[in-house]
């Protein structure tokens, strides 16, 4: 969802007087709710009965779109797609060839596996004459919010001139786990004792985190019930990093120009932000991915774990991200400390 945000925007630059319709799950509404280029949000229907979902669609159909956008190609997207009736209806180059039907403009990227995913997703536009400028996604938050995020810090006193990084040291698949998290933290609090953490956490996320708040409670702070999305997003926008994983919130902080340093794991290279020509005072996103060597050590083991050579080594105990050393990533950190914005 963040990642699609620069696309609202390219929208209604090219046709200001478009009414604007977003489609998406009910969870993601928080995060677009206060967008500025969006007209109305309609969350899909979630484990409603048949009659429900029926009227959903038939709903969506009397609203006589002229245009429809399918970003993600799920069931229920095309699902909407194929009820909106619309004349002109856009997505990116199906996989299935019969899925081609679905619609009348597909885009086929071209060599752009390194572009960051918002390029792709403003590129399905170009039957519209609308292409990619600004990719950086884009997240809004009022004044209110922002106090009310100032509460929240006070209340873990993180004060206005403490300068904090937000932790993202969580993911609901295991092998997305990064171990190390534990040991970098004591490596950035010894070797600069003017930051403090704040962990975030999604609701039932406690026990990945607990650990952490026994390094050093007194500079690793975590509220102690689960944030809203929005408060979370309204207490990172006063970060001065974020460390975490290829997940929500590294596009958050970007969204939200907070420098930050992410940890890869087996994720494509285009979920990662780095521009080619980037506008000057825009956040970097580090990452610390596996060398080829590393890599390579790890096939190797795999493969003689896969044979009977090699018992001590379990893959489920020793997925890919944790291949990367807590060295490369304080590397990297550094750098980043070096020259957080481009110039």
């Amino acid at each position: 969802m963040v990642v699609t945000s620069p696309v609202f925007e390219a929208v209604k630059k090219a046709f200001p007087h478009a009414k604007l319709t977003l489609l998406t799950e009910k969870k993601c509404v928080p995060l677009v709710e206060k967008d500025i280029y969006l007209d109305e949000i309609i969350p899909f229907p979630k484990n409603e009965n048949i009659f429900s979902q029926i009227k959903f669609y038939w709903n969506l159909h009397r609203k006589n779109f002229d245009v429809v956008a399918d970003m993600q190609q799920l069931p229920r997207c095309q699902m909407a797609v194929l009820c909106s009736g619309a004349k002109y209806r856009l997505s990116f180059a199906p996989r299935h060839a019969y899925k081609k039907m679905l619609y009348t403009h597909c885009f086929v990227p071209e060599n752009t596996e390194h572009d960051y995913t918002s390029y792709s997703k403003i590129r399905i536009l170009s039957p519209l004459g609308i292409e990619p400028t600004e990719q950086k996604p884009r997240l809004y938050l009022t004044e209110e919010e922002r106090r009310k995020a100032r509460e929240i810090l006070a209340s873990l006193h993180i004060e206005e001139n403490t300068p904090f990084i937000t932790l993202d040291a969580t993911h609901k698949h295991p092998k997305r786990r990064w171990k190390y998290y534990g040991e970098l933290v004591r490596r950035i609090l010894a070797d600069y004792p003017q930051f403090v953490f704040f962990v975030i956490r999604a609701p039932n996320e406690d026990e990945q985190v607990r650990h952490l708040l026994d390094i050093a409670p007194e500079r690793v702070r975590m509220p102690a019930n689960p944030l809203t999305l929005r408060e979370t997003m309204a207490c990172m926008s006063f970060a001065s990093f974020h460390i975490g994983n290829t997940s929500a919130p590294e596009h958050m902080a970007l969204a939200l120009n907070i420098p930050a340093l992410v940890i890869l794991s087996e994720t494509a290279s285009f979920w990662h932000f780095a521009p080619k020509n980037p506008l000057k005072g825009t956040a970097k996103q580090m990452e610390v991915r596996l060398s080829e060597e590393e890599y390579q050590w790890y096939l190797k083991n795999l493969r003689e774990f896969q044979k009977g050579n090699k018992p001590d080594f379990v893959p489920e105990e020793y997925p890919l991200i944790n291949c990367i050393s807590v060295e490369k990533a304080m590397e990297k950190f550094k750098f980043l400390l070096s020259g957080p914005f481009y110039e």
